[in-house]
């Protein structure tokens, strides 16, 4: 069985650290071991030629040139590849990951070259489109061309049946993979301080909530809280929160990391106390997921994906778009994080996230398409 996989976002050949895309590479590595897998990554900007195939970090991987500017040209080149993966790969079934970017193009290809779909749908409502318009147009030609639709949390698959009443969707959680962690380093934590953090790539001022966070720390401050807060991610807004720490008088309570490679991250979050997610859309919330896995109890917002998972087991919701909310949440969790049993939470998560329990839902499901 040869499974194409089709990211709507993925690292480009050139990153050192592929951050972009690294749960589809995991993903894939992961189904590796039951069955033939390839990448193909269609909306490569940074390609100097039209198409390429190479082994990247030992997966087959196929990319092709994409210029927002060229729609027919894209197609084109686009079928030129599948042309290229059919011969050499010969695909069963396509994996496409989000309807309105990847998916619509895969819907294309699967239907020139007679290929059964899988979608899986990462993305929020609001983030992709799919309730009203052409985002609504795009969602429908996928989903109703797919085998299958997942979704990354019952509260996204909620959603869109709501919007596609006519088509079947599934919960199936996004997959962690946890790496070997060495236990008692204290390399980030500040002692004497409750330490947090909250890790997000800084692509926009508002999705992510730091904005929530800062003058929450200022203020719990002022109430005595000695703080540590770790903000694990980089993009073109960093400086932008890191001038808003200095701002509200929080900088030297601040410790903006920047890019960190993913056994990194992982060491900084085992070195937390809990870790807190304050985003205003999340249709899964894959920072919450690893942190669990990690033991660790999680302060989140009620931004969609974390309703289906966080419970009063593993950590506490807290309402969306409020200091406020933020506040409380901050200073009851940091009266109680002690509390939560750590192995208890990292057994409920490992039941829900640990990659190859997830990937095995998916090699069943491509079982079903084939046979």
């Amino acid at each position: 069985m040869r499974v194409l996989i089709m990211p709507s976002w993925y690292a480009s050949k050139k990153d050192e650290i592929p951050l972009g895309g690294i749960f589809h590479y995991e993903q894939a590595m992961e189904l590796s071991k039951k069955c033939d897998v390839a990448i193909y990554y269609p909306f490569d900007k940074t390609l100097e030629d039209e198409m390429s195939v190479e082994m990247e970090r030992g997966l087959l991987t196929y990319r092709s040139f994409f210029n927002r500017k060229q729609k027919i040209l894209n197609i084109v080149r686009m079928i030129k590849t599948f042309r290229k993966i059919n011969k050499e790969f010969k695909p069963d079934i396509i994996h496409a990951h989000v309807a309105t970017e990847v998916g619509r193009y895969a819907v294309i290809l699967g239907k020139l070259f007679h290929k059964p779909l899988i979608m899986s749908e990462h993305s929020t409502i609001e983030n992709s489109g799919v309730a009203k318009g052409i985002g609504k147009i795009y969602g429908k030609m996928a989903y109703s061309y797919s085998s299958y639709n997942v979704c990354v949390s019952e509260n996204l698959q909620q959603k869109l049946q709501m919007v596609f009443p006519k088509y079947q969707f599934t919960t199936i959680y996004n997959g962690i993979m946890i790496p070997e962690i060495p236990s008692n380093q204290n390399k980030y934590r500040i002692a004497e301080k409750v330490n947090f953090a909250l890790v997000a790539v800084l692509y926009s001022l508002d999705i992510k909530g730091i904005q929530y966070v800062l003058p929450a720390i200022r203020k719990l401050s002022m109430e005595g809280y000695e703080i540590a807060f770790h903000i694990v991610g980089d993009g073109e807004y960093k400086t932008y929160f890191q001038n808003m720490a200095e701002e509200y008088g929080v900088a030297d309570n601040c410790i903006f990391y920047g890019s960190c490679s993913k056994p990194k991250v992982f060491e900084i979050v085992n070195e937390m106390d809990f870790l807190i997610s304050a985003s205003l859309l999340e249709s899964f919330g894959c920072s919450l997921a690893e942190a669990m896995m990690l033991g660790k109890p999680v302060v989140a917002t009620k931004s969609g994906g974390p309703e289906s998972f966080v419970n009063d087991r593993v950590g506490m919701l807290v309402d969306k778009g409020s200091e406020e909310a933020i506040v409380n949440g901050l200073r009851e969790m940091m009266q109680k994080y002690d509390k939560y049993d750590s192995k208890a939470i990292q057994q409920y998560a490992y039941e829900k996230f640990e990659m190859s329990n997830v990937c095995a839902r998916y090699i069943e499901l491509y079982h079903n398409m084939m046979f």
